[in-house]
C-alpha cells in the first residue's frame, strides 16, 4: 500500500484492487469517506485528474488546482513505492 498525504487532513491509500488494477481509499480526518477500484493508474494523467475529482468530490472546501499539484508531487516522489505496488505502466 502506498499513502499519499494531501491538504490538511487528506490522504490517499493507494493498493492493487481485487476486481480493477488500482483501488482507492481517500480519507478525511482519519476516516474512509471514499474507496472506489479503477483501472486508471494513478500516474497517468487520466488517472490522476479522475483521483482529484473524486477528493473534490467528497471532501467539502478544497481547492481543485491544490489538490491536483499534490497529488502530482506526491505521486513523483513516491513513484518507486508506486512502481512496486502496480508494476510498470
Amino acid at each position: 500500500m502506498v499513502v499519499v498525504e494531501l491538504e490538511g487532513s487528506i490522504s490517499v491509500e493507494m493498493t492493487t484492487g481485487d476486481s480493477k488494477p488500482c483501488k482507492y481509499t481517500v480519507m478525511y480526518e482519519g476516516e474512509r469517506v471514499a474507496q472506489y477500484e479503477t483501472s486508471a493508474d494513478p500516474r497517468t494523467a487520466g488517472g490522476r485528474i479522475g483521483l482529484r475529482n473524486i477528493v473534490c468530490r467528497h471532501v467539502s472546501g478544497v481547492d481543485k488546482n491544490a489538490i491536483d499539484e499534490r497529488l502530482s508531487t506526491e505521486i513523483s516522489q513516491n513513484a518507486e513505492a508506486l512502481s512496486n505496488e502496480f508494476g510498470t505502466r
